[in-house]
């Protein structure tokens, strides 16, 4: 009676690991989709030291399955960079966490005052030529080198798990020159937008003859991220420049 028992109990507990590992084989991943909306509000500064300044607004979204979060840590304040690492959500509510290693983290105290992941967006301009084509010669980059992300813009929350409300909220996960850890990320159908004002958010373009160019705007240009899509990250918008003005043209104006 007791050996059939414990074999009852050896059966049901072999029953019950199979259903546990069903079940996590059933869970999927809820991978983000960054995106990047056509840059806008494009205007040119004369800056005191010179330099010609193209700016303009950018905005990188998520309109993929899950959270794009990211997490930064450093072991002490001595330490001017964070390690870098994704997590990756699942259908069962779970997550894996994926390391980072070809970026960084890093404090920025130029008026943002808080930390950065580095060069998660890029920026190019390049000359558009007479017959339509956009040339391969990159005539300037963008001058802006780090981002901190967070659930300020409704773009689409009609997407499925897309909250009604911030998740990851602008003012707070951005972290202070002290954090030793820092919690960035994009949910669902919000987006993240830099104006045209921001330090750093512009394309230098001393030099530059008036004419017609494409601005091209870069989520992850590295794709250093897990994402279910790496080909959708481009947006561009196409630009006349006269001299200190400059206007929004059609890519075959």
């Amino acid at each position: 009676m007791k050996t059939r028992i414990i074999a009852m109990l050896a059966a049901l507990l072999a029953a019950l690991l199979a259903m546990t590992a069903l079940s996590a084989s059933a869970a999927t991943e809820k991978l983000p989709d960054l995106k990047m909306k056509a840059p806008s509000g494009f205007y040119i500064e004369q800056a005191s030291n010179g330099e010609k300044r193209l700016r303009f607004k950018t905005v990188m979204w998520n309109a993929g399955a899950g959270k794009f979060g990211v997490r930064m840590m450093r072991p002490d304040t001595s330490t001017p960079k964070m390690t870098v690492a994704q997590r990756v959500y699942r259908t069962d509510g779970t997550f894996r966490t994926v390391n980072v290693p070809d970026t960084y983290g890093f404090y920025a105290g130029d008026g943002h005052d808080h930390w950065h992941v580095f060069k998660l967006q890029e920026f190019t301009i390049r000359k558009v030529n007479a017959d339509g084509t956009t040339d391969s010669v990159i005539q300037g980059r963008g001058a802006k080198t780090g981002f901190c992300f967070t659930d300020n813009t409704k773009v689409n929350l009609t997407l499925p798990g897309a909250p009604s409300s911030p998740h990851y909220m602008p003012g707070v996960a951005c972290g202070t020159k002290s954090s030793l850890k820092v919690v960035e990320g994009i949910s669902v159908g919000w987006g993240d937008t830099y104006g045209a004002n921001l330090a750093y958010q512009w394309i230098k373009i001393n030099g530059l003859a008036d004419g017609k160019y494409r601005v091209q705007v870069i989520a992850d240009p590295g794709n250093k991220f897990l994402e279910s899509n790496d080909s959708n990250n481009t947006n561009s918008a196409y630009i006349k420049i006269s001299g200190n003005t400059v206007s929004l043209v059609s890519p075959s104006a």
